[in-house]
């Protein structure tokens, strides 16, 4: 039967539109002297920005519970609601708030067990947390080394890992490769548009998996 597909992104689509506001109300705002000019989190809470994040969230759901199997569709949530989110503040303050990161980790962790648990084997959560080590571990030595980005960006990788893994080593290179290619591009439209400082690296990271799971649709 394929109507659980639809049914599940839709479910995390409509999830995504109803928290989105609430949760653009409440979080926390960075200190003043370390976020100059950034606008307040509750500024965000527009009808255009719950639609659009809505509409990208019921993209990936879709694509996601598509090419998986149902088992990793919980782990998949935590990218494709919770990120989206994310990623979407991002777009517009170039900050990824901390509570998302932890409530993305949260959903994730879940995930694992709901894989580990449909395998009948423990293998699946070292998988995850190994994907989550190596992914962030890497992108914690990038930000020490070249403070290319922020360390919210280190905290997505490492969510992005601890999915990714669930499914096989070549997910997680292929979306690390992806998703830098596609930040890299983002950087270069926003210096061609006359972008200076900072340029929000979470969505072309965040794109990574789900152009690699159209790869795997295409490539069949």
């Amino acid at each position: 039967m394929l109507w659980p597909t639809p049914a599940t992104a839709l479910a995390g689509a409509l999830l995504t539109v109803v928290l989105t506001v609430p949760v653009l109300r409440a979080l926390p705002e960075p200190r003043a002297e370390d976020a100059d000019g950034k606008p307040p989190y509750a500024d965000l809470a527009t009808p255009a920005f719950v639609l659009t994040v809505g509409a990208v969230a019921l993209a990936a759901g879709l694509l996601a519970t598509a090419v998986l199997p149902w088992p990793h569709w919980l782990a998949w949530a935590s990218l494709c609601t919770v990120g989206v989110v994310a990623v979407g503040i991002d777009a517009r303050t170039t900050w990824l708030p901390l509570p998302l990161a932890r409530a993305g980790w949260a959903v994730a962790a879940m995930g694992a067990g709901v894989v580990a648990v449909s395998a009948d084997a423990w293998t699946p959560l070292l998988a995850s947390a190994v994907g989550a080590a190596c992914l962030g571990g890497l992108f914690h030595l990038l930000w020490r080394l070249t403070g290319a980005f922020g360390y919210g960006d280190v905290r997505l990788a490492a969510n992005i890992g601890a999915v990714t893994a669930l499914h096989s080593v070549e997910l997680v290179v292929t979306s690390l490769v992806l998703g830098t290619a596609a930040s890299a591009l983002v950087g270069v439209v926003h210096r061609l548009a006359g972008g200076r400082g900072a340029f929000p690296y979470g969505p072309g990271l965040l794109a990574g998996p789900f152009l690699a799971l159209a790869l795997r649709a295409v490539a069949g």
